[in-house]
């Protein structure tokens, strides 16, 4: 038969009814599954078996070989869309932990079971009609034992980064800590027996990072670790009190070396760390009142060494005691103290190891509460002192020479005011017994009064000097110098002073004489007295007491002065005018007297 032959219209219909017959059988079984589909989500649903009956109504909606009761498929479905939405809940909270726990992903694994939360409270609710139906569709997906074998999973990671952590000593990523408690307890047990093994694993880890810390001398970073954890543990309601107990021990073993060693400074330093922390973190620690106890113990010791005159040993436990606490004031005091018993030490320390020489101190002098005057070994005068606002001020004067070889140097009471010293001083010379020189202090510089070489030299009370050979003007003779102005002057030559009785004033015209006589009267300027035998009238600048009586009397007769004697005089002189010598009496009462120009009075 040929091909063409055998192409006839009945063969092709032939050949297209045997090709449809596989259709029509796929339809076929399609019809009978969905018939059956339908029977069966009836059958179910009518016994309550809810979450199958949506499975199998869901089937028959997806079968589209015949359209057979779509209405009532669809009715039962919207019905069952709790269920519906349930089962597509917790698959994508399965798929979600699944990638999480493929991709090592905590974070995400949390979010899924934060998710899985929310649908068990939305479904899982007391006496709630898909309670029971939600158990089914999770033990379907494997909810519960997947997420056990998750946490498991990450559990077992976090617990590895901890021991990492220790077998490097790199505590910079401690995040497990915070994962391992975020893990749910029931997983794992009870809540106490999961507490319990998490807080035996902190306690070691803890235990043993404070440990290396201060093991490096690392005080004040374990104290911030400790802060830290301590800090981390609240945020997460999580007591931890073997952090305060490993501080306290680890801080009390430091204390006792430091005192040991008596490194106060290391003591209070570490004192005032810990006291810090403790505070807010521990303020019943027993190690605080060690702290208090042993910072008394040393505030009295400096205490101690201050009264007694140890004032360097004071300061230095103060200024220990300061890293503690605010010594300042007692370092203070003890600094004044020491400057007021060694008032060298405000002067700048001398060069080269050398010290001071012919140190002159004294107190509350001058305007200051202590002075000092000292020679450096270049002859260099320094004058310190402390002024009453505790400021001191310090001023030097280089006019001496580094050769002079210095014998004494003194404050000179004489030639010194209530605020400006005088300071004297006397040195070795070539061509006389000494050299005479000495300084008065300014209110900010030192100025030379005289620089005077002599065999001898006297400050006389009036502030005047006399001067025994010197050299230059006066040699040979007592010069007699004055001050004009900052400095002194050669004012002359002294003369020899004649001892006569005031009887012989007359005798000794325009020589300088000395008596001794008694005080009839006295005014500004002018006194009546009276020798032996014969009165004298003394004029000057001078001004007698009220109650001088006796005074010896230096000075020069030049003239003689009429006086009217009144009865008073004359009851005062008696019998005295009668003997008068160099003088006569007229009939008005008047007598002549010499007069004598004062130089000296002395009482």
């Amino acid at each position: 038969m040929t091909v063409k032959r055998w192409f006839t219209l009945q063969n092709l219909l032939i050949l297209l009814c045997l090709m449809t017959v596989p259709l029509l059988v796929y339809k076929g079984i399609g019809i009978a599954q969905k018939l059956e589909a339908v029977k069966t989500a009836e059958r179910l649903f009518q016994q309550k078996q809810l979450v199958e009956a949506e499975e199998w109504y869901r089937k028959a909606q997806n079968n589209r070989t015949i359209l057979y009761k779509e209405n009532l498929i669809s009715s039962r479905l919207d019905e069952l869309a709790p269920i519906t939405a349930m089962k597509n809940d917790l698959r994508d909270v399965a798929e979600q932990a699944s990638k999480a726990d493929h991709e090592h992903d905590f974070e995400l694994l949390m979010k899924a079971y934060t998710k899985l939360e929310q649908v068990r409270s939305r479904y899982m609710t007391p006496e709630g009609p898909y309670s029971k139906y939600y158990r089914q569709v999770s033990e379907n997906y494997g909810i519960s034992p997947s997420f056990t074998s998750y946490f498991k999973n990450f559990k077992t990671m976090f617990l590895q980064q901890l021991e990492q952590n220790l077998a490097t000593s790199n505590y910079e990523d401690e995040s497990f800590k915070k994962n391992l408690l975020s893990i749910p307890a029931h997983f794992f047990g009870t809540e106490q027996k999961w507490m319990d093994e998490l807080k035996a694993a902190f306690h070691r880890y803890d235990d043993t990072k404070l440990t290396r810390i201060a093991a490096k001398g690392l005080v004040e970073s374990m104290l911030d670790n400790a802060t830290s954890m301590l800090a981390e543990y609240q945020s997460d309601n999580l007591e931890a009190p073997w952090i305060v107990a490993k501080v306290d021990s680890l801080v009390e073993s430091l204390l006792k070396r430091d005192w040991d060693t008596g490194d106060y400074t290391a003591f209070a330093t570490h004192s005032k760390q810990f006291t810090t922390f403790a505070s807010s973190a521990h303020p019943k620690s027993d190690v605080l009142t060690l702290v208090k106890r042993r910072m008394d113990e040393l505030m009295r010791k400096a205490g101690k060494n201050a009264a007694n005159g140890h004032y360097q040993e004071a300061i230095e436990l103060y200024t220990a005691i300061g890293h503690y606490q605010d010594t300042q004031a007692e370092i203070s005091a003890t600094e004044l103290a020491w400057t007021m018993a060694e008032p060298v030490r405000m002067l700048p320390t001398p060069q080269g190891g050398s010290s001071y020489a012919h140190v002159v101190s004294g107190r509350h002098k001058f305007g200051s509460k202590v002075y000092v005057v000292a020679m450096d070994q270049n002859n260099q005068l320094y004058f310190g002192r402390m002024n009453e606002d505790d400021s001191v001020q310090v001023l030097t004067s280089q006019d001496l020479s580094p050769q002079v070889q210095i014998r004494s140097v003194a404050i000179e009471p004489k030639l010194s005011t209530a605020d400006h010293p005088a300071i004297v001083i006397e040195a070795a010379s070539e061509t006389r017994n000494a050299l005479y020189t000495a300084f008065e202090v300014q209110e900010n510089s030192i100025s030379p009064l005289y620089s005077i070489e002599a065999d001898s030299l006297t400050i006389q009370p009036d502030g005047t000097l006399q001067a025994v050979n010197p050299v230059g003007e006066g040699a040979g003779q007592t010069a007699i110098f004055v001050r004009s102005g900052d400095q002194y002057q050669f004012a002359g030559i002294q003369e020899d002073i004649q001892d006569i009785s005031a009887d012989q004033v007359s005798q000794h015209p325009e020589s300088l004489v000395r008596f001794t006589c008694t005080v009839i009267q006295s005014g500004s300027g002018e006194a009546l007295v009276m020798g032996n035998n014969s009165l004298v009238l003394l004029r000057g600048d001078f001004t007698l007491p009220a109650d001088a009586a006796n005074i010896t009397v230096t000075g020069r007769f030049k003239q003689y002065a009429e006086i009217n004697v009144d009865e008073q005089l004359m009851g005062k002189i008696g019998e005295v005018l009668k003997g008068q010598q160099g003088g006569t009496t007229s009939e008005s009462n008047q007598i002549s007297i010499p007069i004598v120009e004062v130089e000296k009075i002395q009482q």
